[in-house]
C-alpha cells in the first residue's frame, strides 16, 4: 500500500480579548473561533 501525500491541515484558534494584554497580566478571552488553515489552506 502507498500513502501520497500533498500537504497538511491545520487548525488556527483564534481568541477575541478586550484589549491588549500588558506584561504579567491575565485577562478571559471573550471569544473563541476556529479556523481551517496551513499553507495548502491559506
Amino acid at each position: 500500500m502507498k500513502i501520497l501525500n500533498f500537504g497538511s491541515l491545520n487548525y488556527n484558534y483564534v481568541y477575541s480579548l478586550p484589549h491588549i494584554v500588558a506584561t504579567g497580566e491575565t485577562i478571559a478571552s471573550t471569544k473563541m473561533e476556529i479556523f481551517c488553515g496551513g499553507k495548502g489552506l491559506n
